[in-house]
């Protein structure tokens, strides 16, 4: 005679069963949504992959980090916004010893800057039939503190003080999914509006260094699994 604990797995093995029959039996209801399709599901997670490349891109130039802008883009990705040219290939050469693709250019001029905040409003990403090449249009908003005259890492055309500079445009992209992974093959850029003006920062140096968004690797992102115990 079999004990009661060889017992139960059968019987909740057969519980699963009969409730599995009893679902499959039951007549649909008239009004119930219709499942979405596999191709459906795929494309939502499309467009979340693709999603995620915009947002990286804004983190890798706010954070300054070289590694991961150039993760965003196909090793043959074409640019043109701020930069006409490859978008990530070290090897190309600029005139004049200036970088030769758009991942070096930005480095450079965000390098002048003390900090920057690249933001995402507006996004539309159309998936393309065949399901490896998205067409995709992003609002975004950047911001960006120019350093003052006389700070070595000034750029040519700094001010005497500090300055903000702020710009408003789209971001629009031909998206291509190759081995599996969405990157960006070519971005052209578009400003709807941009201004100027003297920074205005009361308070701000009371905020704990710790507590600042940092350019680099020691801002808050890249510690958060050390500081958090994971």
């Amino acid at each position: 005679m079999a004990s009661v604990s060889t017992r139960r797995p059968h019987l909740a093995a057969l519980a699963i069963a009969l409730a599995i029959f009893t679902l499959a039996a039951a007549p649909a209801r008239a009004d119930a949504p219709a499942a979405p399709s596999p191709q459906a599901v795929q494309e939502l997670l499309d467009k979340q992959a693709i999603a995620e490349v915009m947002m990286t891109y804004c983190r890798a130039l706010d954070r300054l980090d070289e590694e991961l802008l150039r993760s965003v883009f196909h090793p043959d990705s074409q640019h043109n916004h701020g930069f006409k040219g490859p978008s990530s290939d070290p090897s190309a050469k600029g005139a004049d010893g200036q970088p030769g693709d758009f991942v070096g250019h930005a480095m450079q001029v965000l390098a002048t800057m003390t900090r920057a905040h690249h933001q995402l409003g507006n996004i539309f990403i159309e998936v393309q039939p065949g399901g490896t090449v998205a067409y995709t249009e992003a609002y975004f908003t950047a911001y960006e503190r120019m350093r003052a005259k006389g700070d070595p890492k000034a750029a040519p055309n700094a001010w005497d003080t500090e300055m903000d500079m702020w710009v408003g445009g789209r971001y629009m992209d031909r998206m291509e999914k190759r081995n599996g992974v969405w990157k960006i093959a070519r971005r052209t850029g578009t400003t709807d509006w941009q201004r100027m003006e003297p920074p205005s920062s009361q308070n701000y140096s009371a905020v704990p260094r710790e507590m600042q968004s940092l350019q680099g690797k020691d801002d808050f992102v890249y510690r958060r699994h050390e500081v958090y115990g994971d």
